[in-house]
């Protein structure tokens, strides 16, 4: 007989804190992603059970008000001061590093996720908008597929010298490039806020044990309205969230631990545990917003993303294994458990990156991608 989730106590308290009668706690967390990660499991093998699944929980959390709060704004106007700092530029230099250094891994992928965009385009009815967030350098996207199926091509990202690259030597078609928008979004919509609190939490703290407090207690503050990141004139017949998922929520812990380091000294073991337990929070808040902000704004959604990272090393005979240790990236070894029941899910697929080679001088990395085909269901009786 499977066990419950929870216990009896935990699952009336963590009721009490859903419905907004109890203030929200850090071990309230805890106890939610616990029933979230449990509940999935059941779910799997009884389908008689309630299907809740961690994105379920995790949205259901965002809407719940705290008493006193303040706002966070969603704004995806991109903030310079929060791009030089959070390293955007840097990040996206490493990202062409990378991919050059480990062309055949990275051509694998990205025949494989071309593919899974490739096959949702002929899922989708409407021919009129593509919209493709994260186009960057565009190493595993159809963008010139993307340009001809669709009256116009709406490419998204955080770094125009990125994006402007890539239309140059991609698109290079004047007819593909006339029907071509670019568009600089932060699509947190928070990076701006989130810098510039976090530079406020360590500047005005007597001491590293308040600077940690302040720093812990402001992931705890985070919290959206449900976001939108088209305009509300704008509905797209293909939305395309090509491996950003995972990548919209790292750099502000680095950031933070910077800055703290900065001005204090490297964090201890049990600190960092403790550090870490909090970003995690926020990561996983920020993430849940972006999968929130792509519901209802086109007729189908393809999501991939890199799911579970594999460190690999050279053993004595010089062959790259993996060292048994297993990093998610979105808190849970499936993309499924993160997509709230605000979609249906049309359609899955997975793969193998081979993101980097193990060298004797350092580790490499393997990645497990998984691709999803989303729709937002009509209202019950088409209300």
């Amino acid at each position: 007989m499977e066990q419950p989730p929870v216990s009896l106590a935990e699952a009336e308290h963590l009721r009490e804190v859903l419905a907004g009668s109890r203030p929200r706690a850090d071990e309230d967390f805890e106890i939610l992603v616990k029933f979230a990660r449990r509940m999935y499991r059941i779910g799997q093998v009884d389908p008689d059970t309630p299907q809740v699944n961690l994105g379920d929980t995790l949205t259901a959390f965002s809407l719940v008000p705290q008493a006193d709060e303040v706002p966070w704004i969603f704004d995806t106007r991109i903030d310079a001061d929060a791009f030089a700092k959070l390293l955007f530029r840097e990040t996206s230099v490493g990202i062409g590093k990378s991919q050059r250094e480990n062309r055949e891994g990275w051509w694998s992928h990205a025949q494989k996720n071309r593919a899974f965009i490739e096959d949702v385009v002929r899922q989708t009815q409407g021919r009129e908008l593509a919209v493709i967030l994260g186009a960057g350098h565009a190493f595993d996207l159809p963008l010139v597929e993307l340009a001809k199926a669709f009256e116009k091509l709406v490419l998204v990202d955080i770094d125009a010298d990125a994006l402007n690259a890539t239309v140059a030597g991609v698109l290079k078609d004047p007819g593909l490039r006339a029907r071509t928008e670019l568009r600089l979004l932060d699509l947190t919509g928070v990076n701006g806020q989130l810098v510039r609190r976090i530079d406020e939490a360590v500047a005005a703290a007597a001491n590293a044990a308040e600077a940690r407090d302040r720093l812990e207690a402001l992931c705890w503050t985070y919290r959206l309205a449900p976001p939108r990141l088209l305009p509300p004139e704008e509905r797209a017949d293909l939305l395309v969230s090509g491996c950003v998922l995972s990548q919209v929520s790292w750099p502000q812990r680095v950031y933070a631990r910077r800055v703290y380091e900065r001005r204090f000294s490297s964090l201890p073991g049990p600190l960092e545990r403790r550090w870490g337990r909090h970003f995690t929070y926020l990561e996983l808040r920020l993430q849940q917003d972006h999968l929130t902000s792509l519901a209802g704004v086109a007729e189908q959604v393809a999501l991939t993303c890199d799911v579970v990272s594999y460190p690999t090393v050279l053993d004595a005979a010089g062959t790259e294994r993996k060292t048994g240790q297993t990093i998610p990236t979105l808190g849970v070894p499936s993309l499924l458990e993160r997509v709230p029941k605000l979609f249906a899910v049309q359609g899955h697929a997975s793969w193998e990156w081979g993101f980097s080679k193990a060298t004797r001088a350092g580790n490499g990395s393997r990645k497990d991608v998984e691709g999803a085909r989303l729709s937002v269901p009509p209202p019950p009786n088409g209300l």
